[in-house]
């Protein structure tokens, strides 16, 4: 009885990940410099109407998009694509440490901006993407990827987007 329990729990688990690894519509990766400006930056791809857009979100302790920002990507290819884009808004969540009898606050500040893209920009992700570079405050947020960590899955998102048309 104990066996049959635990192998139906190990399914209900297994079906779970897969379930929510098939739902996961965005890429992303951490981002740890030797300053301490590390941040968690995710990014997904929504289509409305004809035009689709690139969302970006921030997360970390101090790092946020500018109201007007620039992201600046470079392709495995050698091509530059600028995008232009708006804040869509920015949130933050106050925590504390205890540490003895000391209470460390630890703040996490979530940044999110839409960048309009074209189809066209998008094609040049599909051979991947080796540098990022995003206007926020207080310092640009900059990236090289040595491989390629974000532009396939991305021109992969945009595929499913394109592909799912006006399909109800």
């Amino acid at each position: 009885m104990l066996i049959h329990m635990k192998k139906n729990i190990f399914l209900t688990l297994s079906l779970m990940l897969v379930a929510f690894q098939c739902m996961a519509q965005s890429v992303g990766y951490l981002h740890k410099p030797f300053s301490v400006n590390g941040c968690e930056v995710s990014f997904s791809v929504v289509r409305q109407d004809t035009a689709y857009y690139l969302i970006s979100t921030i997360k970390s302790n101090r790092i946020m998009f500018l109201k007007e920002p620039v992201m600046k990507v470079k392709t495995a290819d050698g091509d530059v694509v600028e995008l232009s884009g708006s804040l869509i808004g920015n949130s933050s969540v106050s925590t504390g440490i205890v540490s003895g009898n000391a209470v460390t606050p630890v703040t996490k500040i979530s940044s999110t901006a839409q960048f309009a893209i074209s189809p066209e920009q998008f094609e040049l992700f599909k051979n991947g993407i080796s540098k990022l570079r995003m206007s926020t405050a207080p310092a640009a947020h900059k990236k090289n990827f040595k491989k390629d960590v974000i532009g396939k899955k991305l021109y992969q998102l945009f595929l499913e987007q394109r592909n799912t048309g006006d399909c109800f």
